[in-house]
């Protein structure tokens, strides 16, 4: 009976053996082919490669399921609160601070260009996904040189002023776990 129990361990071990070299292999081809392609076609394989495709599922639904009933929004707010009571301590910013009197010219140092403008849209990458605004950024780019010099004014008057657009401030913030399952947020979460 032990030499039963003996020859399967053994040929447990050759398989075991086998699928590690299969997998180093597999990997080396796929990331050989890789090689090839541009950033954007590496990015997407890799992440197939480890895992992270969902079939267009948030990594973070998971997490969901399990602290709130499935419900992404929630999950979302109680990261939101969790996130914001670790800064509670600090004091709040004094939103009447200027780096210069509102009635003084605006220093040259501060002065955005239209050109500066211009190429800072024309360098926006197309397949970015839209903020909360949901303007597309091929919109951004493609129409740049009409888009600049109202922008520019925008931004210089903000300067001169002292004062963001309220709107400007509001961004889509999707947190990303480093870990699969993000087993450290969960913890802190509930």
């Amino acid at each position: 009976m032990s030499g039963d129990l003996n020859q399967a361990k053994i040929l447990r071990n050759k398989v075991n053996r086998a699928a590690s070299k299969l997998k180093y292999n597999f990997y080396q081809t796929q990331i050989a082919a890789m090689h090839e392609s541009g950033s954007h076609d590496w990015w997407k394989h890799m992440k197939t490669i480890m895992g992270l495709k969902t079939n267009g599922k948030s990594c973070m639904q998971g997490l969901a399921n399990k602290t709130t009933d499935g419900d992404c929004g929630l999950l979302a707010i109680t990261m939101n609160d969790f996130f914001v009571s670790l800064s509670d301590h600090l004091p709040r910013l004094n939103k009447s601070h200027k780096v210069f009197d509102v009635n003084e010219e605006l220093p040259n140092r501060y002065v955005i260009s239209v050109c500066t403008t211009f190429k800072a849209l024309e360098s926006v990458k197309a397949t970015k996904a839209t903020g909360p605004d949901n303007i597309p950024a091929w919109v951004l780019r493609n129409y740049a040189n009409v888009l600049a010099p109202p922008l520019t004014a925008i931004l210089n008057n903000s300067l001169r002023e002292g004062v963001l657009p309220m709107e400007w401030k509001i961004a889509n913030v999707i947190p990303l776990s480093k870990t699969i399952p993000p087993v450290s947020v969960e913890k802190d979460i509930i």
